[in-house]
């Protein structure tokens, strides 16, 4: 999900649709608070994207109501220890679903950005600082003809097999997958799929077939819904071909869907695709204990066909963050799952089941979003996590007998945090 992927075969030819704003620089950003303090070189650094409510009276009735604000990035740099906030508002937008930072030449040229994925406007930005404050250049900037139009994900890699890096990015509400490529007169996209009133949550790439060339995996379902019925949703892949991309399904749900998938090597056999299978959705008195919990699956690709099967359960309907590093300083990766009222969990690869453990219960959030890096320089990944629920910015480090909980900042306000990553910059 976090990764740049990379691998080289045979160009091909595709259909190009060219795309609106390609290259267009735009305005300054309407707000920046919070100026940077100076610095020289690189630090770590952590990217908080979020959507934002505003307070405001409604003219008709008077009564007080809550309303999206503009999208909100948050970049937090380590100065001597305190952690730099400066803040980043885009008023086209009411959300950032996703921002990296992003040194690769072919996106960025010579001087790094940061990444950013909008809705309403569903926007593409690369945001560079200069002295005279933020501002950004969109490389795509278009509309689908739903109800919404949300770039909901993204992953930077070669899935064409040209041997130049591609964007993939899955959107809302009209199931838009998309790849974007270089061109000489900026980026362009390729639609290579689309379905009416879909959601698709979530891309990653991976080889999982072995055959040199990165797959694009995605997690399709009907549209969001919180009235307890079912949201029935697959996992979906995408091979190109010499005549275009090939769409294939993993697995279909009809009473689960899938919003977080990762694609990563686990267990040192080779990469796998982990998906969090959330829970069916509804208050059936029948309903099995775990048809009330989240799944993680693990699929591998043999004999021409994707194996799944459960390798455990978390005791909660929603988790729509995974991520795998070592965070423990045993050398071995582990499988770290955030949960939307239950807590964070670990979960130890084993030759079955795998033994999960709870890292901290008291932490919460609708995404709850998180992040794996190793920002103090030890060796070892911290767990980097907003809670959004408990206002907080926390940081989570082993000590070798349990878990240090740390308070980076405070997240104040009404606030979705809907992505988390981390770096230097």
């Amino acid at each position: 999900m976090h990764a740049i992927h990379r691998y080289f075969a045979a160009p091909t030819i595709v259909f190009l649709l060219l795309v609106n704003g390609c290259g267009k620089a735009d305005k300054p950003a309407a707000e920046i608070k919070t100026p940077r303090e100076a610095a020289t070189g690189a630090l770590p650094t952590i990217l908080l994207s979020q959507a934002q409510f505003i307070e405001t009276k409604d003219e008709k009735t008077g009564k007080t109501k809550s309303v999206p604000g503009p999208a909100r990035l948050v970049i937090l740099r380590n100065l001597n220890g305190q952690w730099q906030p400066e803040i980043i508002e885009d008023p086209e937008s009411n959300v950032f679903h996703k921002a990296i930072l992003c040194n690769d030449s072919e996106i960025v040229g010579d001087t790094p950005g940061i990444l950013t994925i909008g809705a309403n406007a569903a926007a593409l930005k690369l945001w560079r600082r200069s002295d005279n404050g933020w501002s950004a250049e969109t490389l795509w900037k278009t509309t689908f003809g739903g109800k919404w139009d949300r770039l909901r994900d993204f992953e930077l890699g070669d899935v064409t097999g040209d041997g130049k890096l591609d964007i993939a990015i899955v959107t809302h509400d009209q199931g838009v997958v998309a790849v974007l490529s270089r061109a000489e007169n900026g980026w362009h996209a390729t639609e290579i799929d689309r379905k009416k009133k879909t959601f698709v949550h979530e891309a990653e790439l991976g080889d999982l077939d072995g055959d040199g060339l990165l797959e694009i995996y995605a997690t399709p379902s009907k549209p969001n819904k919180f009235d307890g019925t079912p949201q029935p949703g697959e996992i979906v892949v995408y091979r190109h071909t010499p005549d275009g991309f090939e769409r294939k399904i993993v697995e279909e749900f009809p009473l689960r869907h899938v919003k977080e998938i990762l694609v990563t090597d686990i267990d040192g056999s080779g990469p796998v695709l982990l998906a969090s299978v959330e829970a069916e959705l509804g208050d059936r008195e029948d309903a099995s204990l775990d048809a009330r919990k989240t799944l993680i699956k693990r699929y591998r690709f043999q004999d021409g066909q994707y194996v799944g099967e459960v390798v455990c359960t978390l005791p909660d309907h929603l988790c729509r963050f995974l991520n795998a590093g070592d965070v423990d300083g045993d050398g071995k990766p582990e499988l770290i799952a955030s949960t939307h009222k239950k807590g964070i969990w670990l979960a130890r690869p084993g030759a079955k089941k795998w033994k999960v453990e709870l890292v901290d219960a008291e932490s919460s959030g609708f995404e709850h979003a998180t992040v794996l890096a190793d920002l103090d320089g030890d060796g070892v990944q911290e767990i980097y996590v907003a809670s959004d629920d408990q206002h907080q910015l926390r940081r989570y480090r082993w000590t070798g007998n349990d878990w240090q909980r740390d308070t980076l900042r405070p997240i104040e306000g009404r606030k979705i945090t809907f992505g988390i990553s981390a770096g230097q910059m």
